[in-house]
């Protein structure tokens, strides 16, 4: 194990509680491509792309093959156990054995039939248990906090500095692009989506209109949404902005959806629930007479995936954990018209919440078309 392992002793504590409640004796969590990696990250420190994790009450083995044994001994909080020929199951086999498993939790939601008849071969009894590590996930430290601010750092300084191309006679892709760089120059290792939103126009009644051939106007609303992915993990934020003149009824939908994202931060904290979050924008809007226009949530968690727990939902009846990451995003959009959306991400708090990607200021700014 890592010297500098940081907080994953905690992490897999918190692990070990959860597999004592459930009655069992270990996890074992496979990631292909990328699928599962999140998961894997946030317990072993492994960032590649194909792995299996046993975690358990008498520690754990991080399976791969030979594409990332190097990688493996260099980034793994736990032993390595190397596989050969592709083929996991000796290794795996080898682990549940050394980590004495006889009940091993598997979760339901991504374990295939295939994985599951070949574990029911080496261990007497099968766990199910679902969103296990996404519900661990959904809390997080104080070293992912901090690498959750830089990357919103990032994101919020890069479209500060790319706002001059903005510009009419410029294409969406074109737009996006400069956007992209600036992120990368930042730091960042990949854009949160690869198709991100850049919308114009008419175009801004679609909530997820990636970036197409169209030519910016003045008059134009232009919707943004977008992030950076720093060491694995996810910024993600909206900037809608004018060029030029625009249409009052556009100046008026701004207005309407800033206050409701000041709303729900100002409800934001520990004390209330993902419903009464959502409810803090939602009621505004409905009560402004554009209720039908806002058709999604207000947010969602953020962390080593774009979309995590806990989510600010009208569906969502649980409390917002301490230390939860989520995003807030109103928006309305109109048919014909265009639309607006601005969104913040903020860290929970007991007494409130820490918006962390002020260094991009929300209100309304109408971009020069020369």
């Amino acid at each position: 194990m890592k010297d500098n392992a940081g907080f994953f002793p905690q992490r897999l504590a918190r692990v070990q509680e959860e597999l004592r409640s459930a009655g069992a004796d270990a996890l074992i969590l496979f990631s292909s491509e990328s699928d599962n990696r999140p998961s894997i990250q946030y317990l072993s420190g492994f960032t590649g792309s194909f792995a299996v994790l046993v975690v358990g009450l008498k520690g754990g083995f991080l399976v791969t093959d030979s594409r990332y044994f190097l990688q493996g001994q260099e980034q793994s909080f736990f032993p390595l156990g190397k596989m050969e020929d592709r083929d996991p199951w000796p290794a795996i086999q080898e682990a549940l054995g050394t980590l004495d498993v006889k009940s091993l939790a598997v979760e339901e939601d991504k374990l295939t039939l295939d994985r599951a008849e070949e574990l029911s071969k080496i261990v007497p009894s099968l766990v199910k248990t679902r969103r296990l590590v996404l519900r661990l996930r959904a809390v997080k430290d104080e070293e992912e906090l901090d690498l959750l601010r830089h990357s919103a750092k990032i994101a919020s300084e890069a479209f500060e500095a790319f706002l001059p191309a903005i510009r009419p006679g410029r294409r969406e892709w074109e737009v996006a692009a400069d956007l992209v760089l600036e992120i990368r120059k930042r730091g960042a290792e990949q854009m949160a989506k690869g198709h991100f939103v850049v919308a114009s126009g008419p175009r801004g009644a679609r909530p997820h209109g990636v970036f197409s051939d169209r030519v910016l106007e003045e008059g134009d609303f232009i919707t943004l949404d977008f992030g950076a992915v720093y060491k694995g993990y996810f910024s993600d934020m909206t900037r809608t902005v004018g060029l030029g003149r625009v249409d009052p009824k556009l100046l008026e939908i701004y207005s309407v959806v800033e206050e409701a994202r000041k709303r729900a931060v100002a409800a934001i904290s520990s004390s209330v629930t993902g419903r009464e979050a959502d409810e803090a924008a939602r009621g505004y809007i409905r009560s402004k007479g554009w209720g039908e226009a806002f058709t999604h949530s207000t947010g969602h968690g953020i962390g080593l995936e774009l979309h995590e727990l806990p989510v600010v939902s009208r569906l969502n009846g649980e409390k917002l954990p301490v230390n939860s990451v989520v995003t807030v995003e109103p928006g309305i959009y109109v048919e014909g018209l265009g639309g607006v959306r601005i969104e913040d991400d903020v860290i929970v708090r007991p007494d409130g919440c820490e918006v962390i990607t002020s260094a991009s200021p929300t209100e309304l700014r109408l971009l020069s078309p020369a």
